[in-house]
């Protein structure tokens, strides 16, 4: 373990070596005398989109020395400033993207300032033979502040959601159950477009199709101009728009083994001035399941046994209906509408068989369980963003106002039966519970947005922003009396809860680039009022305070193609409603749930260094990441006096990660890509429950390997394998798993009809084996799902595909040449 932290530490001191090595010293810097100017903007050639981070090199005539360089902002451009008299060219160039040459620009002294005419960048394209190969973005593409995730190339999720896209994304994981960590915290900030999501976490994920998702944006530093809350970051999810004159869309629909099916129809049309568009979805997405649970308490010298095997399935349902219109006023005026409805829900249908007995022999029981649970929950959304451009320049306002409200449902019973050993079941009445638990939740947020460039390059950005947020939960608790046949509620695991925070903001950042040496500055302050109340008054716990939340960026662009980046953010995770309900809430006979209403928000400071090299189509990155949690918001397991398994959270003292991320994304032929990620990180935990120290320890890695195979005819193969290594948690610890997805995908009616056919979990090795360990208490549990996951998914895209492209003419230095 020591030499794993050792090797962690070693690669941070080298990143750090390699950035001091290659920084240019202050005295290196020469300012260049007044001149001209060069502006212009890139954009995506096939998807008519502005692109951010491009590289734009300067080069002087005749002699190709470089004059200097840049990246675009997130409008697409870029400006030379202060160029001298003279002829010169530009090198525009993009990963996965052909590189393109502007000639023929000329400074002279009556005509100091060049626009140039939109620049177009487009993937790169080779013919190998007979077999034509249509090289596409690169998978994931690393910008400053985050990693882009291109959904079209990962075959293996269609016909999925967005938890599918997710299961091949760095520094990312996905578990068996559909659950979501980002850098192995499962507090993490949802946005759809930029935009916060009426659901959070997984059930947001899980809830969006991955046919109808354009990039996934992983931000796990975000900066003082996003909100703070959560440890791992941002997953930001694009959603596919078309904003061409007249109708385009796209439908697509998906069935798989399971009774799996899917669909979604998106339909945009714009005419003139205005964009109208309109999307419906649905899903119902079961999966059978089974699992072994060993349950063993400790009292004396008498081992208490629980073991169960259960069989069941669980089935993840939803819909969603949105529309919107996007009206362009003037080139500088854009008003934006749109709003959302829709439904969501999860169901589960367990059959336990459950032998009880003990050591020393004094009991040996048998007994079936059969326990259900259904929620199911509505939800609405409207916002209205107003945008108003003061120049082309950058220098712009936006507004927002955002009201999101949802409601669930979630009941839930369990019926016990006492059975022989055969698990025939006996002619006694059955102990049944029956429990429900009902909420609302309400979001509005106001907020204002202000850019100002500054300088050549400099811009200054502020901001302003409420949010006001409320909730109230109702928990009842019955039993069911078999003397009188009827159920008794049972006012001791009753609750009504009301749930209020309120969240005032504002921000200033402030970023700039000297020749290849970027940095952004940025600080947020937050004041918070929160309040749970248990509605008869008896309970009131009220938290008001100011929190801070600094962050800083800083980049270098090395010769061919190597760049440094290095950034620190603070961060906060506030415990949710339920984490903070001081009521019981029942799980099953033996286990309880209850949430501790004295719990302070856990802070974390975060901080990342990676490298980059981009080569021939293909690039490497290395990033290394340490994240100090404070104020450690932990679930814990305590057995009570009643024998019954308590399930709480409470704040610990400290947490440490240390990591280290590795990929490579390589075109080792025209034909075939491989995309390779790994991730080693160290994780202690510094703590004590109830006067005992639980501090723990553990080394994690995980890799995948994603080989996509180009053949003639647009036919594509796609070959995933993940590993994941054992890991341990506070009071336990978990073993390591391997699972393989295979992807057969055939492009129709010239790519406007693609056919897909998936397997997940091919060979059917995931599997879940997890122990939990305390002073008294010993718990096992094993669980798989039903394998393979086999889906048939077939898209169709209305007059927005992309059109087959004739080889175009390429230079001596294989590029695009354009004469201005």
């Amino acid at each position: 373990m020591l030499k794993i932290k050792s090797i962690l530490l070693v690669a941070f001191v080298l990143l750090g070596l390699m950035v001091s090595a290659q920084m240019p010293s202050p005295t290196a810097a020469v300012n260049s005398p007044k001149g001209g100017s060069i502006i212009g903007l890139v954009f995506d050639k096939d998807q008519h989109i502005a692109m951010q981070y491009t590289n734009v090199m300067l080069y002087h005539l005749p002699d190709s020395t470089m004059v200097n360089g840049t990246i675009t902002e997130k409008d697409g451009s870029f400006k030379f400033s202060r160029v001298e008299d003279g002829n010169y060219y530009l090198k525009v160039h993009f990963i996965g993207f052909k590189v393109k040459t502007i000639g023929n620009i000329k400074i002279i002294r009556k005509d100091r300032i060049i626009k140039l005419p939109r620049i177009y960048l487009e993937p790169a394209s080779a013919t190998l033979g007979s077999v034509e190969v249509k090289a596409r973005q690169s998978r994931v593409s690393y910008q400053i502040d985050k990693k882009v995730v291109d959904v079209s190339q990962d075959l293996t999720a269609a016909g999925g959601t967005a938890i599918d896209v997710l299961q091949n994304v760095p520094s990312v994981d996905v578990d068996l159950e559909g659950n979501v960590t980002l850098r192995g915290s499962s507090s993490f900030t949802v946005l759809i477009d930029g935009r916060p999501s009426v659901l959070t976490g997984s059930d947001a994920l899980q809830q969006i199709p991955a046919s109808a998702i354009k990039n996934i944006e992983i931000i796990t530093n975000p900066s003082a101009k996003y909100d703070p809350e959560g440890v791992g970051g941002i997953i930001n999810i694009i959603m596919k728009t078309e904003k061409k004159q007249g109708l385009n869309g796209l439908a697509s629909t998906s069935v798989g083994t399971q009774n799996k099916y899917q669909g979604n129809l998106l339909l945009a049309y714009r005419k003139g001035k205005i964009n109208y568009y309109v999307s419906l979805d649905g899903r119902h997405r079961p999966m059978i399941m089974k699992a072994l649970l060993d349950n063993q308490t400790f009292s004396g010298d008498t081992t208490n046994y629980r073991i169960s095997n259960l069989n069941g399935s669980r089935a993840r349902k939803g819909y969603g209906l949105k529309g919107g219109m996007d009206i362009y006023f003037t080139k500088k005026s854009n008003l934006f509408l749109s709003a959302k409805v829709g439904g969501y829900g999860f169901e589960s249908d367990n059959n336990s068989k459950i032998n009880t007995y003990s050591l020393p022999a004094t009991i040996d029981a048998y007994s079936n369980s059969i326990s259900k649970s259904n929620r199911w929950g509505g939800y609405y959304n409207g916002q209205i963003d107003f945008l108003h451009k003061f120049n082309d320049l950058g220098h712009q306002i936006e507004a927002l106002v955002y009201y999101a409200k949802r409601n669930g449902d979630d009941k839930e019973s369990q019926d016990n039966y006492t059975t022989d050993a055969n698990w025939t079941r006996l002619n006694t009445a059955p102990s049944s519970i029956q429990t429900n638990t009902y909420d609302t939740t309400s979001d509005l947020r106001i907020k204002v947005d202000y850019s100002l460039p500054i300088g050549e390059k400099g811009k200054l950005e502020a901001g302003l922003q409420s949010r006001f947020g409320n909730q109230n939960g109702e928990y009842t608790y019955m039993d069911y009396d078999t003397t009188t046949s009827k159920w008794v509620m049972n006012p001791n695991l009753n609750s009504l809860i009301n749930f209020k925070r309120n969240i005032h903001a504002a921000y200033v950042s402030f970023k700039d680039s000297y020749n290849k040496f970027g940095y952004e500055l940025g600080f947020r302050g937050e004041y918070t009022d929160r309040s749970v109340d248990s509605h008869d008054g008896s309970n009131i716990f009220i938290i008001k305070r100011f929190d801070y939340f600094p962050s800083a960026y800083f980049s270098y662009q090395f010769k061919h193609n190597y760049q440094v980046y290095t950034s620190y953010t603070r961060r906060i995770d506030r415990p949710s409603s339920w984490e903070l309900n001081p009521f019981q809430m029942v799980i099953d006979p033996y286990n309880i749930r209850v949430g501790n209403p004295k719990l302070e928000p856990e802070y974390i400071d975060s901080y990342e260094l990676g490298l980059q090299k981009a080569f021939s189509g293909s690039f490497v990155s290395l990033e290394g990441y340490y994240r100090i949690g404070k104020n450690k918001v932990t679930r814990i397991l305590k057995l009570g006096s009643d024998g019954i398994m308590y399930h709480t959270r409470a704040n610990l003292n400290k947490d440490y990660t240390l990591g280290l991320e590795a990929m490579a994304n390589l075109k080792p032929a025209k034909w075939f890509g491989l995309n390779v990620t790994g991730t080693l990180y160290h994780y202690r935990l510094e703590g004590n429950v109830t006067g005992s120290d639980v501090s723990a320890s553990s080394t994690n890695w995980s890799s995948r390997v994603t080989g996509t195979f180009n053949m003639k005819n647009n036919f594509r193969v796609q070959l995933m394998g993940v590993y994941r290594s054992p890991t341990a948690t506070i009071q336990g610890s978990r073993k390591g798993f391997f699972y393989t997805n295979l992807a057969l995908r055939k492009d129709f009616l010239k790519r406007k009809l693609n056919v897909t056919l998936s397997a997940r979990d091919l060979l059917g090795t995931a599997k879940y084996d997890f122990i939990s360990t305390g002073s008294n208490f010993y718990t096992h549990t094993t669980f798989q799902r039903a394998w393979p996951m086999i889906s048939l998914n077939v898209s169709y895209f209305i007059n927005n595909y992309k059109q087959k492209r004739t080889k175009p003419q390429e230079n001596q230095n294989g590029t695009d040449e354009v004469g201005f």
